[in-house]
């Protein structure tokens, strides 16, 4: 749909400046659709849009075409998610799911905010994320279509039992990417009180 709009704007942007050229300024034929064609190719080449992971250019980040590849599929993988924590699901599910998301979303925000530290969370995104929303889905499958099924009841308890390990999994990826800021912060923190100390036995 955007490669839609952005050929129709490029366009129209030709198509005006042929007719004001050849029509208002009395340009020749020739003249006013090579210029028209050249407008043409200029609009389309400034209206691509840019990728971007958070407000970085993909282009400006190492293998950053891959990684746009990743957190896409993230974003995928976190839209069932969501999906599942906006169902009527068990309640302990429904809890649990809605806890999964928030720290899933952190996650999401934080790496995107940063993101040279994607590469090192590939195991979170592949695995946990993955199989997080792989557990949810089929739940959700399980309980729109039988509700009531031994299955189900036997399945919620183990399900419930996952999701508190994967949160466990999110919250450890999580302290491990900020584990270098947290570090910072101490040793400013440090710096601060040692600076506060000298300068009081002044």
């Amino acid at each position: 749909m955007k490669e839609i709009i952005r050929t129709l704007i490029a366009f129209l942007a030709g198509l005006h400046a042929f007719l004001w050229l050849y029509f208002r300024a009395c340009w020749h034929i020739v003249v006013s659709g090579l210029i028209a064609i050249l407008i043409y190719g200029a609009v389309f080449f400034l209206a691509k849009p840019v990728k971007r992971i958070g407000n970085t250019p993909v282009e400006n980040i190492k293998g950053g075409q891959e990684l746009l590849q990743i957190m896409s599929d993230a974003h995928d993988d976190m839209q069932v998610i969501l999906k599942a924590s906006q169902s009527a699901l068990e309640a302990e599910i429904d809890v649990k799911a809605k806890k999964l998301y928030e720290l899933g979303n952190r996650l999401l925000t934080y790496l995107g905010n940063n993101p040279e530290k994607i590469s090192s969370a590939r195991r979170f995104f592949s695995f946990y994320l993955a199989t997080g929303a792989n557990i949810l889905a089929k739940y959700m499958d399980l309980i729109a279509s039988n509700p009531d099924s031994p299955q189900v009841q036997r399945l919620t308890p183990e399900t419930a039992r996952a999701l508190d390990i994967l949160q466990d999994a999110f919250m450890t990826q999580f302290n491990k990417l900020v584990q270098n800021e947290v570090m910072d912060v101490e040793a400013d923190i440090g710096l601060l009180e040692k600076t506060l100390h000298l300068e009081g036995e002044l």
